[in-house]
């Protein structure tokens, strides 16, 4: 009787594999016969970061017998994705190793579907919002977008999902099991992107509300020091190879052998201020320093980037700075970067010239921040929000070129939006909504996560939502439930009175 409470669970989950796989290797064929260029060995789909997730393990298994002359550099990407690729690596070649990899990754996404339905079942949400959702997130490609990547997003939507539904279940619970379990995902999960540790909200909510006191206080540090010890150790590891303190994504550093450097950081946070896309202003400043290193330093793309700026918000006195610091820049990577790339240490520390470019650059952003904060704190964000929010998420090469125009296929597309738009939406009305508060505090932790991204971060992806957007899943059924329980009683109050 045990076993048979779970075939559900079972066929839920071979209903989300399936439908992931079968999407996704639909998706490959047609990138195999459109866009061989997209697909790397055939099997998954090549991305430009992708490249940094798999060097890194193909030279721990297969070292270069070459002497590498660089000093060893900070590692811009934590290391817990790779781990999923070191471990089918490590017995097979490259090409079978990807293929062990999607399926290890689609097996993921099923069990944190059928994870998924365990919650929905153990707090006893009504059957129409368990099944229509459940079958959602299941079957809908809308959540399977990055499942044949080898990219974080292949793995922390489900990781995310699973520390929620573990710390849930723990709640209920006599045992530790599940919190133990929850632990492991949240500390797998911040190895893996550390941004996302807002997801164990959930279990220190629960930790905290079981036992109180000082016991609880012990319980919440103990579970949230062994979830970072990975990352932790990396973070030092990389804190001692750069001699200093580096962030958690040591992205621009004065000694990175390329384009990211403090200059280019010092383009972006002044492109961010009024809201240039990201890959408007990577169109512009790649091509820049590509030409640069060959020697090209024309004012052509100083011309664009000033162009990238509101009509009339920029005075003649700031475009004629920021012009000229950014041919300053393309001089510099011409005159200074270039030679050093061609010397065998591949090293070029920081120069006074380069922070020269960046303190002027620094100015006009602090200035036109200060102009225009309307733009700045409010529209821009907004802006951002919503470009993150309303689209379909439906990314694959499929569904963009192949399929585009059916009218079953723009059916497809409307409906996911609707759904995306939804739930995302759900996502920052659930910390207020009537209900379970663990579920309260995992939304809170994920609303503030979009404002971040809106906010701060401003040149995103749709990606980054994706963990958000499993998580909306569960949010959304703990919120419609609550409606239901809601209504009802309110009809058995109006039954009553009435006879």
């Amino acid at each position: 009787m045990h076993v048979l409470r779970f075939r559900s669970h079972l066929v839920i989950g071979l209903v989300a594999f399936a439908c992931a796989w079968g999407w996704n290797s639909w998706n490959m064929r047609v990138l195999r016969q459109m866009a061989p260029d997209r697909a790397r060995e055939g099997i998954t789909v090549a991305t430009t970061d992708d490249a940094s997730y798999l060097r890194a393990v193909e030279d721990l298994v297969d070292p270069p017998t070459a002497v590498r002359p660089e000093k060893p550099r900070v590692d811009l990407r934590a290391p817990g994705y790779r781990l999923w690729y070191l471990l089918p690596r490590l017995f097979l070649s490259a090409p079978n190793a990807l293929h062990v990899l999607i399926i290890l990754q689609c097996l993921l996404f099923a069990c944190s579907v059928a994870l998924l339905w365990e919650v929905l079942v153990v707090f006893r949400i009504i059957t129409p919002v368990r099944w229509t959702l459940i079958l959602l997130i299941a079957m809908m490609p809308t959540f399977h977008g990055f499942l044949f990547h080898t990219l974080t997003e292949a793995v922390t939507p489900a990781l995310t999902l699973g520390v929620v539904c573990c710390a849930l279940l723990g709640k209920r619970a006599k045992g530790s099991a599940w919190l133990v379990a929850a632990t492991v995902i949240w500390s797998l999960l911040m190895v893996t992107r550390p941004v996302l540790a807002w997801a164990g909200l959930p279990l220190l909510h629960v930790l905290w509300s079981r036992y109180g006191g000082w016991i609880a206080v012990r319980k919440v540090l103990l579970v949230t020091i062994l979830a970072f010890v990975p990352t932790g150790v990396w973070w030092a590891h990389n804190m001692r190879l750069a001699g200093g303190y580096v962030g958690l994504h040591p992205v621009y550093r004065a000694d990175e052998p390329g384009i990211n450097r403090p200059t280019h950081e010092a383009f972006w946070e002044l492109a961010k201020s009024w809201g240039t896309p990201g890959d408007t202003f990577h169109s512009i400043m790649e091509p820049a320093c590509q030409r640069a290193l060959a020697g090209d330093t024309s004012r052509a793309f100083a011309e664009d980037f000033v162009a990238t700026a509101p009509a009339g918000e920029l005075t003649p006195a700031q475009c004629g700075v920021i012009t000229s610091e950014f041919i300053a820049w393309q001089r510099f990577t011409n005159t200074m970067l270039a030679p050093a790339l061609a010397r065998p240490e591949r090293m070029l520390g920081p120069r006074p010239e380069e922070q020269r470019i960046v303190d002027r650059i620094g100015e006009v952003t602090h200035a036109y921040r200060g102009e225009h904060p309307l733009r700045y704190h409010v529209l821009v964000p907004l802006h951002v929000l919503r470009t993150l929010i309303a689209h379909s998420n439906l990314n694959l090469y499929l569904f963009q070129h192949t399929l585009r125009g059916h009218w079953w296929m723009e059916l497809l597309r409307w409906c996911s939006a609707l759904a995306h738009i939804t739930l995302l939406l759900g996502v920052f009305l659930a910390p207020w909504w009537r209900m379970d508060a663990t579920v309260r505090g995992a939304a809170f932790g994920a609303a503030l996560y979009v404002i971040y991204l809106a906010y701060v971060q401003r040149g995103v992806e749709e990606r980054y939502t994706l963990p958000v957007l499993h998580l909306a899943v569960l949010c959304m059924a703990f919120m419609s439930d609550a409606v239901w329980r809601t209504w009802s009683t309110w009809r058995r109050s109006e039954t009553a009175t009435n006879s």
